[in-house]
This record gives structure tokens, sequence and C-alpha cells, in this order.
């Protein structure tokens, strides 16, 4: 029985390692102090993520699908993500660059841990990027999100970054 499982096993750890790597990326490029080409960057970090998970599951990728993916998943976060695209914009303003600068590593390290656990999820049941169900997997998606705060919160902790994040409400 072992047999069986042993390599399964190990295809989804190595995924995870996929999946932990892209975020601890996707954390360094939203410190970009340029408004705009941190978002890109953290868009085009995913799409590379899911692009070797892709690889990774031998399922074709699709660059187009995979966007579309990304966007609605992200938009079942609205309220979060209309807040990061709010903080890139801070990066203009001197003064709030530095709480802007400690709020969107967590938010692009959890939406980029979200979206490779999903899409974990969805290869090791045989999907592809052509048969991913958006509605379905959103709820799933939206508790990785709150996994990947916690995720991102300790990868930051162990990089040796302040702990507190304030949210816009407190500024």
């Amino acid at each position: 029985m072992d047999a069986v499982y042993t390599p399964r096993i190990e295809k989804e750890g190595q995924a995870r390692k996929i999946v932990n790597k892209y975020m601890w990326l996707s954390m360094g490029v939203s410190l970009i102090p340029i408004p705009v080409l941190d978002l890109a960057g953290i868009t085009a970090l995913q799409l590379r993520m899911l692009q070797l998970l892709s690889e990774h599951y031998n399922v074709p990728f699709s660059k187009d699908a995979s966007k579309k993916v990304v966007s609605a998943l992200l938009g079942s976060i609205v309220p979060a993500s209309l807040t990061n695209s709010i903080w890139s914009a801070a990066k203009f303003v001197p003064v709030l660059w530095p709480i802007a600068g400690l709020s969107m590593p967590a938010f692009a390290g959890a939406a980029t841990y979200a979206i490779g656990k999903v899409f974990i999820q969805h290869f090791e049941s045989g999907g592809t990027f052509l048969d991913f169900d958006t509605a379905k997997m959103q709820e799933y998606f939206r508790q990785e999100f709150e996994r990947g705060k916690s995720a991102a919160a300790a990868a930051h902790a162990e990089a040796g970054a302040p702990q507190y994040v304030p949210t816009p409400s407190e500024i």
C-alpha cells in the first residue's frame, strides 16, 4: 500500500515546494517601490508558478486560461485585491510607502499560496485548465487565502520582518 501512495505524496510535496518558492518570490516582488510594476511582477510570478505546476502534473499549460482563472479567483476576494491596488498606488506617497510596503508582501504571499494550493488540488484530481470551474473553487480559494495569510506572516517573521501589519482602516 505504501508503494501506491508514496509517489503521489512525493509529487504533492514537490508541488508544495514550487508554491512556497513562488509565495516567497511574490512577497519579494511586492516590495518594488514602483506602483503597478509590483502588481505586474506578482502576476507574472503567479503565471510562471502555474506553468511549473502544470508541467509537474503533465497538464498542458494555457497562458490565456490561467490569466482568466487567476483574475476570477482574485475577484472572489475583491475587497482584499482592491485594497492591494490601493496599497500599490500608495507607493507614490512617501509617507505611506513604509505602511504599504508592510502589507503588500502579506497579500501577495497569501494570494500566490492560495492560487497554488487550488491548482495542486485541481491537478491532483486530474483536472486541466480547460475544465477548471472557478465558481466551485472559490470557497476553497478563500480558505487557502486565509491559510496563506498565516503562511506569509510566518515567512515574513522568519525573514526578520516586522510581524504587525496595519490594516487600511488603522491608518
